[in-house]
């Protein structure tokens, strides 16, 4: 297949099209796209827009808009070249309205990058046999390549494609339909000579009182990490946007009323600078009222400039939890994922200043690593209640260019994956086993994160070294077995877990009014768990204590029907009880040093949510959220 030139023999200019599409607003691509227009425009003075109609940034894709509204939107009769960028979102996206502009439109050029185009040799290649409509992938940093690009196809030459040799980090068609590799691009150094899509204009058309948007502060990772695709692009020095700069794209998002913020950087927290930008976030904030909540990647590493930045933000009301880039404490799989060289101390050190604080905290948990088995991840999660963190699991994918795809990696670890892109099984588990991490996963979500059990499970441990996690396995166990023992539990697993219906990338728990048994009889359900517990541990409870347990498990859990403000009255005070907890970094820290919960005399819990919930339907949409337990004075997360 021939390129053409684009402005060979034509009359009109050409037009370049960047369209970031995607099924939701949030997961619109448009910074980088942005990034790669503005560059566009400013190239060379801005030689490339005499030759070219560079339009404005296309928005499609979400809101039931069709592809092929898009793609009638697009239509120009000539030949047109069209940006998009592909992440694992919106790849399938991109495919399919490619094709569709291609079949329209056999002249168009469809230029794709992102981190979704895999990047290995001969695997790139592949990937374009596979996809005849796609004539150029850009691996890497897009905006001078494609700057590079549009100056090649402007060629006057007979066979303009020709020129495309010389242009760094592409694999494309030639003029006789090979598909030929140029060399490797090098990273931009100076990013501040990247002009901001925010400040150059590029986005004032639409961009105002939108719910999300993106940031970059700085690009790069020093971290090879075997399941990122981060680190592999980018392993070396981290490169810079000013602060000016930074603040300035701030003020100019804040100034549109953008509700939410995600900082699209690999460690924040990590520079110096990020101090003074998040001092700039929680100013303008407090100025402007936007944005309302910030959302970023934290440095891996804890340290000063960190922890400072995640009190900052704290503080000022930008970031309610304290996130640690955890994902596993295991030494097996850590070196695995080439990820032993970031110390469990290290969190710990930062767990104890966040808990100093009064800083709720939450971490990443991955499932389904190389090195990974189900006693390990039950110690992960072990680890997070133990430290009152609350873990935010997520599926293991396979991106195209992290370490992890490599061919070598893969026969070592024997990685197999499945149709979704998920790693479906290594050499330290089978498929069955990754399952039931998943199911294990999805009970310490709902007993723990949610609230369901969690002040149970927590004396437990505090007062008979019962470990949470321990028995939240046993229970597992037990349903899954079909035990007649436990019937409430049996129907619980079956019709809220629902294991078998769930799929996809995020280990989000959600039910609709199945679960209205449940919860609106919880108290039957809290005295088998009890009786359980007697079975598999041989403990007993004091009646008193036991009764204060329920009636504190059943008033911080949502009841149609219920009248709030609602006051729990308890044979034991509850919240000095767990007062004690709330006040140490970790279970351990109190060793024995704490007063029992039938020592307490009787108390009152007053539970009086911020919204009382209609309905026992549920959808957890944030990872780091744990919105299902009402707010009271025990909540620690």
């Amino acid at each position: 297949m021939q390129l053409p030139g684009l402005l060979a023999h034509m009359a009109d200019k050409p037009s370049i099209f960047p369209v970031a599409i995607a099924h939701t607003a949030a997961e619109l691509p448009f910074l980088p796209l942005g990034m790669i227009t503005a560059y566009l425009r400013q190239w060379r003075e801005g030689s490339l827009a005499e030759r070219f109609a560079i339009e404005p940034l296309v928005l499609a894709g979400v809101e039931g808009d069709s592809l092929e509204s898009v793609g009638n939107r697009l239509q120009r009769g000539n030949a047109s070249a069209y940006l998009l960028s592909s992440y694992v979102w919106n790849h399938a996206l991109n495919l399919e309205l490619a094709a569709r502009i291609k079949q329209d439109n056999p002249l168009a050029i469809i230029i794709l990058g992102g981190p979704e185009v895999p990047k290995y040799a001969g695997e790139t290649e592949a990937f374009l046999r596979e996809h005849p409509f796609i004539d150029i992938a850009v691996l890497g940093e897009g905006e001078v390549s494609c700057a590079e690009i549009m100056h090649s196809l402007s060629s006057d030459e007979t066979r303009p494609g020709d020129a495309l040799h010389a242009v760094n980090g592409i694999v494309f068609r030639s003029s006789d339909g090979d598909i030929v590799r140029t060399g490797e691009r090098d990273r931009i150094i100076d990013v501040n000579a990247l002009p901001s899509p925010y400040l150059s204009g590029e986005f004032d058309d639409w961009f105002h009182d939108i719910d999300y948007t993106v940031l970059e502060t700085n690009r790069g990772c020093p971290y090879g990490c075997t399941y990122c695709d981060w680190g592999s692009a980018t392993l070396q020095k981290v490169t810079k946007f000013s602060p000016e700069r930074v603040v300035a794209e701030i003020e100019y998002i804040a100034s549109r009323r953008a509700n939410h913020i995600f900082i699209a950087d690999a460690n924040f927290g990590m520079l110096e600078q990020d101090i003074e930008i998040a001092q700039a976030l929680v100013e303008v904030r407090a100025r402007t009222g936007y944005p309302k909540r910030l959302y970023t990647n934290f440095a891996k590493n804890g340290g000063r400039r960190l922890m400072q930045v995640i009190k900052i933000l704290h503080e000022g009301g930008l970031l309610p939890t304290g996130i640690i880039a955890l994902q596993t404490t295991d030494e097996a799989t850590l070196k695995a994922i080439k990820r032993d060289n970031i110390r469990t101390s290290t969190y710990e050190k930062m767990m104890e200043y966040f808990s100093s604080e009064g800083i709720p905290m939450a971490s990443d948990i991955m499932i389904g690593l190389p090195g990974q088995t189900v006693d390990s991840l039950q110690s992960d999660l072990q680890f997070c209640f133990d430290w009152k963190v609350s873990a935010n699991g997520n599926y293991t994918s396979m991106m195209p260019n992290a370490p992890m795809a490599e061919k070598n990696y893969r026969e070592e670890f024997r990685i197999e994956v499945d149709d979704e892109g998920l790693i479906a099984s290594t050499s330290s588990f089978s498929s069955a086993d990754l399952s039931y991490m998943k199911a294990l996963y999805l009970t310490y979500q709902f007993f723990v994160r949610l609230g369901v059990m969690k002040y149970y499970l927590y004396y437990l441990q505090l007062e008979h070294a019962v470990p949470a996690l321990e028995l939240l396995r046993r229970w597992l166990d037990a349903v899954i077995a079909g035990d007649p023992s436990v019937p409430v539990s049996n129907r619980l697993y079956r019709e809220v877990f629902a294991i078998e219906t769930r799929s996809g990338h995020w280990a989000l728990m959600s039910w609709g009014e199945e679960a209205e048994f449940f919860f609106q009889d919880l108290e039957t359900f809290c005295h088998e768990m009890y009786a359980f517990t007697q079975r598999e541990f041989h403990i007993a409870l004091d009646e008193d204590v036991f009764a204060t347990l329920v009636n504190t498990q059943c008033a911080v859990t949502p009841r149609i029907g219920r009248t709030y403000p609602y006051v729990a009255t308890l044979p034991h005070d509850a919240t000095r009880y767990f007062q004690q907890l709330k006040s140490a970094p970790s279970l351990a820290h109190l060793n024995d040093n704490f007063t029992p919960l039938k020592q307490f005399p009787a108390g009152k819990l007053k539970i009086a949510p911020y919204v009382t919930r209609k309905s026992v339907k549920f959808m957890k949409l944030d990872g780091h959220s744990d919105d299902w337990e009402y707010r009271s004075a025990l909540r620690f997360y």
